[in-house]
């Protein structure tokens, strides 16, 4: 049986994070994951690494205040996934908060940056709006004010931390799902198995201790640990559709007229982002999907201020729904508290709530926490210096650039395509191009491009083991469903050759992704009827 100093259950950004604190200060770590990393709601957020301005309604400036601390460190530690956004907060005659709410919001958020403020804050004229984002509902504008914040590639940055953690030592399993967790001897045995291994077999390890960072998935981690006590997951269900354009350079934050909820249009490369929408949801979380209801309700918001753009199914680029796993409490969704909370019971250690943007830091906490009650030294933590691993060539348009002229050094890989594997990847950027070099072939249709060279190195590097791992999560298709459709059977055929899948396990693969995409049709199309 292997031993570890720590077991990580649950490969979202906290287990990531956790793993890589961990094996940054010397722990011999473990992570299994059931499905791919970032597999769950970590590949399907807003992609904001943001303070939180709306949390200042609810009095949460201690958690506002940590978040914009940690957004400034993660602008500098992964500046090629993570880049600066300005926000615009427009005012109208009927907006539900008055105009002098908005401005002193916009000076404490930037108060509480405590001078990492990201680009200028102040207000403007309705005039002024309009001449920075045209396309912005012009009818009752007052006014608007500008903020910045952070925008961020989040199954990437979920990833990296993984790849990070590898490289530091840490043991990565994933599409193992732990199915059982008991105390022995003083240390904790976890019982596993490879989902996509023939036999299926189980295999146990141990270690002092486990975390489990399962998010939504957490009270079901903790029953396979034989804890029969009440639940500390609220599970919110935040769906988010992209449509053509509404802005071009600016995230815009918007009251729905529906329920007065704040929500966001935020700038994406298949158009914009729209999101998100909050609702309870007590089912299992395997079963999350997009709802009529949820797409319908954005849809409405945006039909309401910009008329004509979203009307037929092809408009609806693409619709995506995650769990957020908000700790256990009573009242309303919208005053729940975004702050984390870490259990211990026996020997597991559950990390509940928190965000995106202050993965680094709960993590931070979550380890201190586990190794004093463990009575275990170890390293400092040194998340807060080490940047991640494809920060080295700065942001995207210094990766692209420096990807572009690696790319003249070969014969295979052309400028466009170099500047587009230059940021997505970063300073990871060269190991996608000699293999595109070493593996030529391209797949192109309806404005589709995939090629061959990273889909290897994504099986090579990444750690992919499934279709939807690539298509999704890889290759930036994850926001593109007719895209991700078309790349699914090429795709598919390459990684059947490099990983000696069969033609049933292909064609499995292949329907697996389909019927995914199928199911985002349906919801669409029925969102659009009246």
């Amino acid at each position: 049986m292997e031993r570890y100093d720590l077991v990580v259950i649950g490969g979202g950004i906290q287990g990531a994070g956790i793993t890589r604190d961990a094996a940054l200060r010397g722990l011999r770590t473990i992570l299994f994951e059931k499905g791919d990393l970032a597999g769950g709601t970590s590949s399907r957020t807003s992609r904001l690494v943001h303070g939180g301005i709306r949390y200042l309604e609810n009095l949460r400036f201690g958690l506002v205040k940590e978040a914009l601390a940690e957004r400034a460190l993660l602008l500098a530690l992964a500046p090629h996934l993570v880049e600066p956004l300005p926000f615009l907060l427009p005012y109208y005659k009927k907006s539900p908060r008055p105009r002098w709410y908005l401005r002193a919001g916009l000076v404490l958020y930037r108060a509480l940056a405590r001078g990492h403020a990201v680009g200028p804050t102040r207000s403007l004229s309705a005039r002024r709006a309009l001449e920075l984002e045209p396309k912005l509902p012009a009818d009752g504008l007052l006014g608007a004010g500008l903020y910045g914040d952070a925008e961020m590639d989040d199954a990437r940055l979920c990833l990296e931390n993984a790849l990070d953690a590898a490289a530091l030592g840490a043991d990565i399993r994933t599409h193992h799902e732990v199915i059982a967790i008991e105390r022995a001897q003083g240390m904790v045995r976890v019982r596993a198995r490879d989902v996509l291994a023939p036999d299926g077999e189980a295999f146990e390890v141990e270690a002092l201790a486990a975390v489990n960072a399962a998010g939504a998935w957490a009270d079901r981690v903790r029953e396979r640990a034989g804890v029969k006590r009440a639940r500390s997951v609220r599970a919110s269900r935040g769906v988010h559709v992209i449509v053509p354009a509404l802005t071009t350079k600016h995230a815009l934050v918007l009251t729905a007229q529906q329920d007065r909820r704040v929500f966001f249009v935020i700038p994406s490369p298949r158009g914009s982002l729209v999101g998100t929408t909050e609702a309870e949801y007590p089912g299992n979380p395997d079963e999350c999907v997009v709802t009529v209801s949820d797409v319908r309700y954005l849809i409405e918001e945006v039909r309401r201020r910009w008329p004509g753009v979203v009307q037929f199914p092809e408009h609806v680029r693409h619709a995506y729904a995650g769990l957020r796993p908000l700790v256990r409490s009573r009242g309303t969704l919208r005053a729940a508290s975004r702050e984390s909370r870490l259990i211990a019971e026996n020997g597991l250690f559950t990390v509940i709530g928190g965000k995106y943007t202050t993965y680094r830091a709960v993590s931070e906490h979550a380890l201190d926490r586990v190794l004093k009650t463990l009575g275990k030294t170890a390293h400092a933590c040194s998340t807060r210096e080490r940047p991640l691993p494809g920060a080295g060539a700065g942001g995207r348009a210094q990766a692209a650039q420096a990807a572009r002229e690696r790319a003249l050094e070969l014969k295979n890989v052309g400028n466009d395509d170099a500047t587009r594997l230059g940021a997505r990847y970063g300073g990871l950027a060269n190991g996608a191009l000699l293999l595109a070099e070493q593996f030529p072939r391209v797949h192109e249709r309806a404005g589709v491009r995939v090629l061959e060279g990273e889909v290897v190195y994504s099986i090579r590097h990444e750690m992919a083991r499934r279709l939807d791992d690539v298509i999704l999560r890889r290759l930036g298709f994850g926001d593109e469903r007719l895209g991700a459709k078309l790349a699914a059977v090429p795709v598919g055929l390459w990684m059947a050759e490099h990983l000696g899948w069969s033609r049933a396990r292909t064609q499995e693969e292949v329907e697996r992704v389909e019927s995914q995409l199928d199911v985002e049709d349906k919801v669409i199309v029925g969102a659009l009827q009246r």
